[in-house]
């Protein structure tokens, strides 16, 4: 009997999940803005205040089914580190534009940067209809509007 129950349990929280996982991907379609950022205090190894990133501004997400999504800003690469106009900027620079992709495993949305090649993954804290908020490695917390199309 106690087989039975245990085996039942761990059907239940499989199903749980999935549910769960399932419920953000539907509710995370649509264009979301950037509202609010908060940072969160760091010390260093001698307890010094670490500064916090610098603000990036364009902040916002535009979620489409399939797992695709576009930016509000552009992915670049840098394709020769040598080339510097007069301002000192990279003159050889390759603009991507702003699409990519996105995956979301169990509370973490995972968004492909074409810039470095790499996942870019952020904790969701919270997720509905309206509110996204991601958390970034514990440093930066995002929240996000959800856009209503008229």
């Amino acid at each position: 009997m106690k087989l039975l129950l245990q085996i039942f349990l761990i059907f239940l929280l499989i199903g749980c999940q999935s549910k769960e996982n399932k419920n953000y991907e539907s509710k995370i379609s649509g264009k979301w803005i950037f509202a609010e950022e908060y940072f969160i205090t760091r010390y260093d190894n001698e307890g010094f205040e670490e500064p916090p990133p610098p603000p990036r501004e364009r902040l916002g997400y535009n979620f489409f089914s399939k797992d695709s999504c576009e930016t509000n800003f552009s992915f670049f690469k840098i394709n020769d580190t040598t080339k510097l106009n007069f301002r000192g900027h990279y003159s050889d620079v390759e603009n991507l534009g702003r699409k990519t992709i996105y995956k979301i495993e169990n509370d973490s949305l995972k968004i492909f940067n074409r810039s470095f090649n790499r996942w870019d993954s952020f904790y969701i804290m919270n997720l509905d209809s309206n509110n996204l908020v991601l958390n970034r490695q514990n440093v930066v917390i995002q929240k996000f509007a959800w856009v209503i199309k008229k």
